[in-house]
């Protein structure tokens, strides 16, 4: 029998997945992306992939957000090598594996659920809810989010490769698990779960050695991040008042909310900071979630002998979010893309009881009847998936429809100020963003987005009060100084300006803006040492950066008379874009004033053809005569 699907059933999974995600390709970046993926100057060259293994600078370029996930990076930076900025390639690589986790859905519940002659119709139906539900799509969609899909195709192969007893498999995959995202540690839980609900007589089980095996890779991996993440990192990860006993609590009704919305998904939203965390088990959200969780899991215990994959189903749904939702608290206490690992749970018993149902209602036509069942759901399904993606399109439709569902999250009126603020539309972004300030005084990004406004529209006494405030609220972050920096430039008040952005990078070396700021002001003062000092420390915090490169470089080169150093700043910018014309030009006329006769030759032979292929006669005829001599062509 499973050489009749063999083939087909990957292909049908495939085409529902190009049919929900058909306007996939057509979304942008989102929320994190812009430090992780955009402005993250390590994922533009592959030759910065060892350090993804040992730095977690190279994860983000905000501070508060750095994160142990090399493999992850590892596949930004291939997508950069593809498509740049150009979010398609990213997209696409999302939607591969997502297929490839759909598919390790059918086989591990067809071959290992002991389901019997069922085992075909449910595993087809359990990929096919797992493929197309929309409660998938904030990990499918959100580029950052790549993180939950990406550990599952590396988590459920080592679940099966252990099941099947295929030891160096199961390590393999696991490890690889393990560099993409730290929640996949559980995996030792889930296949001790698998082998005491596994019938006597039932099939394989993993061997205990293994297990402990995996375990141990599992300690190692979370040893592994805390050696290299600073402890003030993790602390950042959450409010200084949610320890984790109440985030424990809180996760209790985690595990409901993301049932209700596998059952119900009508209430999709991309940010849910304004989550209620629990404060005492006093509370019902807290006894009485605990009471719903315990009563699920009193019925999967009592089913066991009859239904164990349904009892399975239960047990993968707890461990998978185990890691998110118990005793390791986080910044949110929900997120929509944490349940995608524990799809295979839910969507298990959502095929096992649609079968059931239909037995029951349908013995003697119950495989067909299945089948259109099965189809009406997914093509449900399938649609709000399409129609969910739509959202995600576009960052402004996405944030006001979070003001809509979470109108008491300070970030998503913030988040969509910002996004109307980036269209142009500030009178639009003005109202959101006062919102967001309404809801949370201090934070933050709502501030120095109101100091962006108020500065753009020419309102400077108010751009520098939002600035002022931003920095009272929070002196120890960068960005907030940076925003001022800019209203006090605005202001022309260019020496405290430039103050404020010294701060900016006295708390954040990697902050590349502020340091070209710098340099801009300090140039405008004439201070050329200072300000080519500024360049290069935008350079160093990101390599990638032509425009201080250039900027540098002619400072040196014309203003301090230093044409060694100009010359490699010249060759920096051509590392970062060998095509670069202006560099291309520098290079030859600084390695000519340093006396390096034959590199300036070769520099000007290389900028020549540039030059003559844009008709660019005046640049040609600027050179120094020598030089132009020296590189003509010799006759015979």
């Amino acid at each position: 029998m499973r050489a009749t699907h063999g083939w087909w059933m990957p292909l049908l999974l495939g085409l529902a997945i190009a049919l929900a995600y058909a306007n996939g390709l057509a979304v942008g970046f989102h929320f994190d992306d812009w430090h992780v993926i955009q402005k993250n100057p390590h994922i533009r060259s592959l030759a910065s992939i060892p350090s993804f293994f040992v730095d977690p600078d190279s994860s983000s370029v905000s501070r508060e957000n750095r994160l142990v996930r090399p493999l992850l990076l590892v596949s930004f930076a291939l997508n950069y090598a593809v498509s740049g900025e150009r979010p398609w390639s990213y997209h696409l690589l999302n939607l591969l594996l997502h297929w490839c986790v759909v598919v390790l859905v059918f086989r591990i519940v067809r071959d290992h659920f002991w389901l019997g002659d069922a085992a075909l119709p449910v595993a087809a139906g359990a990929a096919l809810v797992v493929a197309v539900h929309p409660l998938n799509t904030s990990a499918v969609d959100y580029i950052t989010a790549r993180s939950a899909v990406m550990a599952a195709a590396c988590y459920l192969p080592a679940f099966d490769a252990a099941v099947r007893d295929r030891r160096a498999a199961a390590v393999a995959f696991f490890v690889l698990a393990l560099l993409t995202k730290e929640i996949v540690f559980t995996l030792p839980l889930a296949l001790l779960g698998y082998r005491l609900l596994a019938p006597g007589a039932g099939g394989p089980r993993p061997a205990l050695r293994l297990i402990g095996w995996l375990a141990g890779l599992g300690v190692a991996g979370l040893a592994y991040r805390a050696i290299l993440l600073p402890p003030s990192v993790v602390a950042a990860t959450h409010a200084s008042d949610v320890g984790s006993w109440r985030y424990f609590m809180t996760g209790w009704s985690a595990y409901l909310y993301y049932l209700r919305l596998f059952l119900w998904p009508n209430a999709l939203v991309v940010d849910r900071l304004d989550y209620p965390v629990v404060r005492t088990f006093a509370e019902p959200q807290a006894w009485a979630s605990l009471a719903g969780l315990v009563g699920l899991g009193t019925l999967a215990w009592k089913v066991r002998r009859r239904l164990p994959a349904l009892s399975f189903a239960f047990v993968w749904f707890i461990v998978a979010l185990a890691a998110e939702s118990t005793v390791f608290p986080l910044a949110e206490a929900v997120n929509e893309h944490r349940p995608y690992l524990a799809m295979l749970g839910l969507g298990t018993a959502a095929s096992l009881g649609l079968w059931h149902a239909v037995t029951l209602v349908a013995p003697a036509r119950r495989m067909p009847t299945f089948a259109a069942v099965v189809g009406v759901v997914a093509c449900g399904l399938g649609w709000a998936a399409h129609a969910r993606t739509e959202v995600w399109r576009d960052d402004y439709t996405l944030w006001l429809d979070a003001t809509r569902k979470a109108p008491a999250n300070a970030r998503a009126w913030t988040n969509a100020g910002h996004a109307a603020l980036a269209r142009g539309h500030y009178d639009e972004a003005r109202p959101l963003l006062v919102e967001g300030q309404r809801l949370a005084p201090c934070y933050s990004y709502a501030l120095l987005n109101l100091s962006a406004v108020e500065r753009l529209t020419g309102r400077l006494a108010d751009a520098l009060r939002w600035g002022d405030e931003g920095v009272r609220c929070n002196p120890g972050l960068a960005l907030p100084h940076l925003y001022r920096a800019a209203a006090l430039e605005a202001l022309g008040r260019r020496d405290e300006a430039i103050d404020e952005a010294r701060r900016t990078t006295d708390i954040d070396p990697q902050a590349v803006d502020a340091w070209m700021q710098q340099g801009r002001l300090l140039e405008q003062g004439e201070r050329w040492a200072d300000a080519a000092a500024a360049y290069d420390g935008a350079l160093a915090a990101d390599p990638t950066l032509t425009d201080a490169a250039m900027d540098a470089g002619v400072l040196y080169h014309y203003r301090l008379g230093d044409s060694a150093r100009a010359a490699a700043r010249y060759r920096a910018a051509l590392a970062a874009v060998p095509t670069h014309y202006g560099a291309h030009y520098q290079l030859a006329i600084a390695l000519f004033a340093t006396g390096a006769e034959t590199d300036a030759v070769a520099a000007w032979r290389a900028f020549v053809p540039l030059a003559e292929a844009i008709g660019d006669q005046a640049s040609l005829a600027r050179a120094p005569a020598r030089l132009r001599e020296l590189a003509a062509p010799r006759s015979s």
